[in-house]
């Protein structure tokens, strides 16, 4: 047996031997339908089931299941029939065909990251990726072979040291399968693309638990759709992602101004960023703290040669006013964990909106400060993210992201303290209201920012490619089994 497969046994051996075995199929168990209808699973059949996987089935009462259901955004309380943790390829197809021939209404979690809550359900299966995490990196070929189930620190803790990296989010503690299916941006995106532009090929579970490979010459069309189309096609089990050489050293940097001079700093902000040099991360951001204190942060990381960091950053050390000011050496993996506490920690409430920006004037600028005011129980934060370099050399149609026009992509978060359910009306509506005025000044949105978008906007957000999108959801997925999600409806 190779190592890896005893590994992934003893820790599937483990886990089973935690539930209490005697009492564990005593009971059929309740659960919901594709159709939203009320069903019965028979103890026999979850039995049956439980025992053609190496991983674990979870049910209610069953010994983990209240943490295996949580998710990053603990606004979503949702409480699945059941739970398969799967450890392998093989299992994932047992347990897609186990909720298809039941109807069973179906998630899939990697790293449970799902801004609207869509890596759990209530009353269906959860499909588990989690135990799915290894990493395998090929230096000569610069490529590496990523389980569907990874979280991005995976990737990186195998991949930096030996100076090679791709692009991979912000927050460690997100699901590859997730961030690269919706998109992926990160760090790296305007030096290497975004994650979707480094994906050279998936393995892919697909709703009649075949298991395919799609790359530029086998399945292109699955391929096409995979890269931007979120898990609207099938559950990818593995990603081979193109590898870049970088130096795992890299330069840290910010500043942060007052909100007195919060206008005149995010007009230094858009400046700065339009056409800056590649190797440039630049994230701007306003934020209004619980205490109502707030300000406007500059910051991000320099790729480039450090003898020229002070050239690169003058524009913004020189504006003074700066409430803080660094610039720091620092290892990229530790970058990479930088943002994973805090307002990303889980165990919060959340609530997002978000757009892709095609002009900046000054009406947005004062839209963004003007609207901004302090609430009791909760942070908010508006993030900007530049969108250009790498990203905007695809062509629309070559992926599915649609937005390669995109000059900025924004979003406003409001966070808030998991326990405190009686504010969620309150905070929610009031972010409505923030971004209803911002609105206007976008068009479309990154689908892993989806939060509660209607259907007509989720296919417009696809724009001209969402007609090839649902040809290959005919092929693929004709019965949308797979439809928790940016979903892409068919039409036989």
């Amino acid at each position: 047996m190779h190592r890896r497969e005893l590994l992934r046994s003893a820790m599937a051996a483990a886990a089973v031997s935690a539930l209490p075995l005697k009492q564990a199929w005593a009971e059929d168990v309740q659960a919901i339908s594709l159709d939203g209808n009320s069903i019965t699973l028979n103890k026999a059949d979850i039995r049956d089931f439980a025992g053609e996987i190496d991983g674990i089935v979870l049910k209610p009462d069953s010994a983990g299941y209240d943490i295996a259901r949580q998710v990053w955004n603990r606004f979503w309380d949702r409480h699945p029939a059941l739970i398969a943790r799967c450890t392998s390829v093989d299992d994932v197809v047992t347990a897609v065909n186990f909720a298809r021939s039941h109807r069973l209404l179906t998630a899939v979690r990697c790293g449970g990251h799902s801004m609207s809550g869509k890596s759990v359900c209530d009353g269906g299966l959860v499909i588990d990726l989690s135990y799915m995490n290894q990493v395998d990196i090929d230096v000569d070929q610069k490529v590496a072979h990523v389980e569907g189930g990874a979280q991005l620190g995976d990737m990186d803790r195998k991949a930096l040291p030996l100076g090679l990296a791709t692009t991979a989010g912000v927050v460690s503690h997100t699901g590859v399968g997730g961030l690269t299916l919706g998109g992926g941006m990160g760090r790296l995106q305007r030096r290497f693309g975004l994650a979707i532009d480094n994906v050279l090929g998936v393995e892919i579970v697909t709703a009649d638990g075949k298991i395919l490979t799609a790359n530029a010459k086998e399945n292109p069309d699955l391929y096409w759709g995979v890269r931007g189309g979120g898990g609207n096609f099938g559950i990818v089990t593995k990603f081979i992602f193109r590898l870049h050489s970088m130096n795992p050293m890299v330069i840290n940097f910010g500043v942060r101004f007052p909100m007195a001079v919060a206008k005149d700093a995010l007009k230094l902000y858009f400046d700065f960023s339009s056409g800056a040099d590649e190797d440039l991360f630049i994230l701007g951001g306003v934020s209004m703290r619980e205490d109502g204190t707030g300000g406007v942060s500059i910051g991000g990381n320099y790729f480039g040669d450090p003898s020229n960091v002070d050239r690169v950053l003058k524009p913004l050390r020189d504006f003074g006013k700066a409430t803080s000011d660094r610039v720091i050496p620092i290892e990229y993996v530790k970058i990479q964990r930088i943002a994973d506490d805090g307002v990303n920690a889980p165990g919060k409430r959340r609530y997002a909106k978000g757009g892709f920006l095609r002009e900046v004037n000054d009406d947005l600028i004062t839209t963004l400060i003007e609207r901004m005011e302090p609430m009791p129980s909760r942070s908010f934060s508006v993030g900007l993210l530049p969108m250009d370099g790498a990203p905007s050399r695809v062509g629309a149609s070559d992926t599915v992201w649609a937005h390669r026009d995109a000059s900025y992509n924004i979003d406003s978060t409001s966070t808030w303290a998991m326990d405190d359910t009686d504010v969620d009306e309150e905070i929610i509506s009031w972010n409505r209201a923030y971004w209803k005025d911002v609105e206007p000044f976008t068009r479309g949105f990154y689908i892993n920012q989806l939060i509660d978008e209607d259907q007509g906007q989720v296919n417009s957000n696809y724009g001209n490619n969402h007609a090839r999108l649902v040809k290959v959801k005919n092929q693929y997925d004709p019965t949308n089994f797979f439809r928790l999600n940016a979903n892409v409806r068919p039409t036989v």
